[in-house]
């Protein structure tokens, strides 16, 4: 009869603490449902739920909902045309939240002035927060920041160390940066056609059907004083450049080509 007892209060504890564990689980459920829900609605591409589900979520504090909330507004998804303040304004708290894309899309929205005052300094200080964490859009933008002289003195130095840290995760813009700065350069400390040569080569060389990089090839061979085939690319991208290309573009491109059929490199 004790036994029973002992027994009987036993399974009464156990049922006591069963009931209390999954009375928690439900309300951690209960909890991430929403940002389940968001996440999976928006991966399913109906993002009218995604934005209800990743509202509640953001509001709640969660950083992935607050960045997804951000795209949904940034690329209006929802069908209402795009609202790039509120993107913004999703992007910013996301980023204080510690999203580390977040803080480059801040960086890059206060850069280029995109549902936001243009502000360098702080496009500085938020790209930097991304870059530290080893963001590669981030270190390029970095670095484009240094090489236009954006909010700061030009600095051609500190634009090819950052276009490095990206360069060497393979973010093809920042290879080609420093393709065109080694190839271009008029400071001699940086025209180095051999280096020029040596980035051009790690470009995905899918990319060289757009003309922008056939652009920037041609300038290397040029800078090698391969002339043939840098006329022969300059043609190339030239005839690739979409018909809406602006007036002040296609005179470019115009003159490396003059410039190379005149057996000179381009220089900037």
């Amino acid at each position: 009869m004790k036994q029973s007892k002992i027994s009987r209060f036993r399974t009464r504890i156990i049922l006591f603490i069963l009931t209390g564990i999954l009375a928690a689980c439900s309300d951690k459920q209960e909890e991430i449902t929403p940002l389940q829900t968001c996440i999976n609605h928006y991966q399913a591409e109906s993002y009218q739920v995604a934005s209800k589900q990743c509202q509640i979520a953001a509001e709640h504090g969660s950083s992935m909902a607050q960045w997804l909330l951000a795209h949904i507004y940034r690329y209006g998804l929802i069908g209402k045309g795009e609202d790039q303040e509120q993107a913004f304004k999703w992007y910013l708290k996301a980023a204080e939240n510690g999203h580390v894309a977040a803080k480059r899309e801040v960086g890059q929205s206060y850069m280029y002035e995109t549902g936001v005052t243009q502000d360098y300094t702080k496009a500085h200080r938020w790209l930097m927060k991304a870059a530290k964490s080893h963001d590669a859009e981030a270190e390029f933008s970095v670095g484009i920041l240094f090489f236009e002289g954006f909010g700061r003195e030009k600095d051609v130095g500190s634009a090819i160390n950052w276009f490095k840290r990206a360069a060497i995760k393979n973010h093809n813009m920042s290879i080609n940066n420093l393709a065109w700065i080694f190839a271009t350069s008029r400071n001699a400390a940086f025209n180095t056609p051999k280096k020029a040569k040596f980035w051009i080569a790690k470009l995905d060389k899918k990319l060289l059907q757009v003309p922008m990089f056939l652009d920037t090839k041609a300038a290397v061979m040029a800078a090698a004083e391969d002339f043939e085939q840098a006329i022969k690319l300059q043609n190339q991208a030239i005839a690739q450049l979409p018909a809406d290309t602006p007036e002040e573009q296609l005179l470019e491109f115009q003159k490396h080509l003059d410039s190379y059929l005149l057996g000179k490199a381009w220089y900037e």
